[in-house]
C-alpha cells in the first residue's frame, strides 16, 4: 500500500460517517506526483530561447503535426529572422527555414488549411489595409508571399482560412466588418450584412468539411436588449443562411458559439443575462433550421445540480438550501456571473456546452474606489493599474438534447489560476464513455475525467515532464504556458522555463528553453 493512501485511509477511518458522506459526494483531488497517473507524456521538444528571441508562435495541423514559429532580432539587410520548425506528432523536426520579415512588419496572426500554414503580417502598424501572408506547405518544401491590399483598413479582430480563401474580420470607423480574399484571385470582397453601428463581431467559426464559414455577432436592438445573429458564407463569400435569435422580454444574450450548419440545422448556445446587464444569469440553447428558429430555452444557473460544486462543502449546502427555500415558495434564486464560452461539442444525439467562470481581481493598492471591481474590459491592466488579473473559479460542462432539453451537468474546479489575459484554458477530449478535462498552470497539469454527471478520476494533478532526469525548473513564464487540444486524444502543453542542472553529463548547467510536451491519457 503507497503511503499516501494509506494515510487516506487512516483519516477516513476517522471521520464521522456524515462527514465522509460529503467527502465521497465533493471531488477528491489526487496528487498523481507519487502514484500511478491516467496523464502521460510521452514526448518532449525544446527550443534553446537566446538573448535575442522574442517570441513563440505554434500552430496546429491536427494529426500532420505543427509548425513553431520563432521570432529572433537577429538581422538581415531587408529585416528580422523568423525561424520556422515544422514538427510531426511525435514530436521531431522535420524541417525548418528561416524568413527574412521586413522591418516595420508588424504580426498580426496565424491559421492552418488544408493548403499549408499561414502567417499574416501588417505591412506597417499604420496602413491597416497593406498586408502579406506567407504560405508554408507541411513538407516545408515552398514558402510563398502573397502581398495583399484590402479594400477598407481594419482594426483586426479574427483570421481565418478555409482551403485557399483568406477571412478578415475587424472594425472600420468602430463598425464590424468581414472581407475575404481568394488566394486564386486575391481581390477583397466585404461580407453584406456585417456593417453596422449596434452590433460587433463574437467569432467566426469555420467548416473544414464544407468550406463554409459562420460570423457570429452580438447585436443591439433599440430597447438596449442584446441578441446574437448568424450569418453563414461559401468560401467564395455567397451568403448561404443568415438568422437572428428571437429572446424573451428582458433577457439578453451575451455571447454565442454555433455548430456547423449542417443540412440546414444549426444550434447556437451561450449565456443570456437581464436587458442591460453584462452579468449572466444562466446559460440558453436555440436551434435554428433552413432559416427559422425552431426555440430558444434558457437555464438558470440554480437549476444545475453540480454548478457549485466549486465551492467548499459547506458553502456548497448553505447556497443548494437557498435554492430549495425559494423553490418551495416558488420562487428563483438570480446568481450573476461571468462565463467565458469556450466551445460546443456535438456527441451523438446530444450538445455539449464548456464554460469557465471567472472575474477581475485588483490589489489592495493603487485604488480606493470599490466599485471598480464590478467593472472590466479587455484591458482593465492598462485602465486599472491596481488589475492583477483574471481569477478563475471553475469550468462548467453542460449536455443538451437536440430539444434543447438539460440531460446533465458537471464542473471542474480551476480556483488556482490567475491571468492577465483573458482566454480560454480548459481543454476537452469528448468519447463515448467519457470527457477528459485538463489545463495547465505553474508547470502542472490538472486533470480529471467525467461521465455526464458522474466523476470517473478526481481531479489529479501531474508536473510537466522534464527532458533530463535531473533538471529542475527554476522559474517560468506563466503568461506563456498553455495546453491546447491537438488531435485524437492528444494534447499539448507548452511554455518557456528556466532549467538547471547539476548532475547530467554534456547538459548546460543552465537553460533557458522554450519546451512542447505531448500528452495524452490512458
Amino acid at each position: 500500500m503507497k503511503k499516501n493512501t494509506y494515510i487516506l485511509f487512516l483519516l477516513l477511518l476517522s471521520m464521522p460517517f456524515s462527514a465522509l458522506a460529503q467527502k465521497k459526494k465533493k471531488d477528491i483531488e489526487i496528487d498523481t506526483t507519487e502514484q500511478e497517473s491516467f496523464i502521460v507524456q510521452p514526448k518532449r521538444i525544446e527550443f534553446e530561447v537566446g538573448t535575442k528571441d522574442e517570441d513563440f508562435i505554434i500552430v496546429s495541423a491536427k494529426e500532420n503535426g505543427l509548425l513553431v514559429v520563432k521570432q529572433t532580432r537577429n538581422r538581415t539587410e531587408s529585416g528580422f529572422i523568423w525561424e520556422l520548425y515544422g514538427v510531426d506528432s511525435s514530436l521531431n523536426v522535420v524541417w525548418e527555414k528561416a524568413l527574412s520579415i521586413a522591418y516595420g512588419a508588424v504580426f498580426l496572426g496565424y491559421d492552418y488549411s488544408d493548403e499549408g500554414f499561414f502567417l499574416l503580417f501588417g505591412k506597417t502598424q499604420y496602413k491597416l489595409d497593406e498586408l502579406i501572408v506567407y504560405q508554408a506547405d507541411l513538407k516545408g518544401d515552398q514558402i510563398l508571399s502573397y502581398d495583399l491590399s484590402l479594400s477598407i483598413a481594419l482594426e483586426l479582430s479574427h483570421f481565418e482560412v478555409v482551403s485557399n480563401t483568406l477571412i478578415f474580420g475587424g472594425y472600420s470607423n468602430l463598425k464590424p466588418v468581414v472581407s475575404v480574399i481568394d488566394l486564386d484571385d486575391p481581390r477583397p470582397q466585404v461580407m453584406p450584412g456585417i456593417y453596422n453601428n449596434n452590433s460587433s463581431i463574437i467569432d467566426i467559426r469555420t467548416d473544414k468539411k464544407t468550406n463554409n464559414f459562420t460570423v457570429v455577432m452580438s447585436e443591439s436592438g433599440q430597447n438596449k436588449q442584446v441578441t446574437v445573429s448568424l450569418k453563414t458564407f461559401t468560401e467564395k463569400g455567397e451568403m448561404v443562411h443568415k438568422e437572428t435569435i428571437e429572446t424573451e422580454y428582458e433577457k439578453s444574450l451575451l455571447d454565442g458559439v454555433s455548430t456547423s450548419f449542417d443540412n440546414g440545422t444549426q444550434y447556437v448556445a451561450g449565456t443570456y443575462s437581464k436587458r442591460k446587464s453584462e452579468f449572466s444569469r444562466g446559460l440558453y440553447v436555440a436551434k435554428l433550421n433552413l432559416g427559422k428558429q425552431e426555440f430558444i430555452k434558457y437555464l438558470d444557473y440554480a437549476e444545475l445540480e453540480n454548478f457549485f460544486s466549486y465551492m467548499r462543502a459547506k458553502r456548497e449546502e448553505r447556497v443548494k438550501e437557498k435554492i430549495e427555500r425559494k423553490k418551495i415558495k416558488g420562487q428563483k434564486v438570480k446568481f450573476n456571473y461571468r462565463l467565458l464560452i469556450n466551445d460546443i461539442v456535438e456527441r451523438e444525439n446530444e450538445y455539449i456546452l464548456i464554460g469557465e467562470a471567472y472575474y477581475p481581481k485588483y490589489s489592495n493598492y493603487g485604488s480606493s474606489n470599490f466599485y471598480a471591481s464590478n467593472s472590466f474590459s479587455s484591458n482593465d491592466g492598462f485602465s486599472n493599474p491596481s488589475f492583477i488579473g483574471y481569477k478563475y473559479t471553475h469550468a462548467v460542462v453542460v449536455g443538451f438534447s437536440k430539444k434543447g432539453e438539460l440531460l446533465w451537468d458537471n464542473s471542474f474546479e480551476i480556483n488556482d489560476l490567475l491571468s492577465y489575459s483573458l482566454k480560454p484554458n480548459v481543454q476537452i477530449s469528448v468519447e463515448d464513455d467519457r470527457i477528459v478535462l485538463l489545463y495547465v498552470y505553474e508547470n502542472v497539469i490538472r486533470s480529471k475525467i467525467i461521465q455526464n454527471d458522474e466523476i470517473l478520476e478526481g481531479k489529479s494533478f501531474d508536473p510537466i515532464e522534464l527532458h533530463f532526469k535531473s533538471d529542475e525548473i527554476r522559474n517560468n513564464d506563466k503568461e506563456m504556458e498553455g495546453l491546447e487540444k491537438w488531435f485524437d486524444g492528444n494534447f499539448y502543453t507548452f511554455g518557456i522555463q528556466h532549467i538547471k542542472n547539476l548532475k547530467d553529463k554534456d547538459v548546460k548547467l543552465n537553460r533557458r528553453v522554450f519546451y512542447i510536451n505531448k500528452v495524452q491519457y490512458q
